[in-house]
């Protein structure tokens, strides 16, 4: 999912989508910005914990570093082989490999979120 569709997301979640929230300094009929860069960082952390917590044992799940299973790829190199929309949907599917040696994870749509948010900061790192 990308940070617009997380955002989108995040907005209806609230309860923004049709209501819009009025700032001090907005004018009538704009809202005010629903989900800023603090949601997006917040969601992102909440990826790479779980990142390291479920994938560091083989993969390295930052933007530097050996993964610790030689075979297992880095995540900052995964961004640039699939697309994000591409991995949202293994995550959702139930990401299975074919190397035996991966267990198979299933992921809760909001962890898939989380994920996809750590994931896209390493894609933006990489391409900066």
């Amino acid at each position: 999912m990308t940070m617009v569709r997380i955002v989108a997301a995040l907005a209806l979640v609230c309860g923004l989508s049709g209501a819009a929230a009025q700032s001090p300094d907005s004018a009538p009929g704009q809202a005010a910005a629903v989900a800023g860069p603090d949601v997006v960082a917040e969601a992102a952390a909440r990826g790479r914990r779980l990142a390291d917590d479920a994938c560091a044992g083989c993969h390295a799940t930052g933007p530097i570093g050996p993964s610790p299973l030689a075979d297992a790829t880095p995540f900052r190199d995964v961004v640039h082989r699939r697309s994000l929309d591409q991995l949202e949907a293994g995550f959702a599917e139930g990401l299975v490999t074919a190397h035996p040696a991966m267990p198979a994870f299933v992921f809760r749509a909001s962890e898939i979120d989380d994920l996809i948010a750590w994931l896209e900061t390493l894609k933006d790192a990489e391409d900066a």
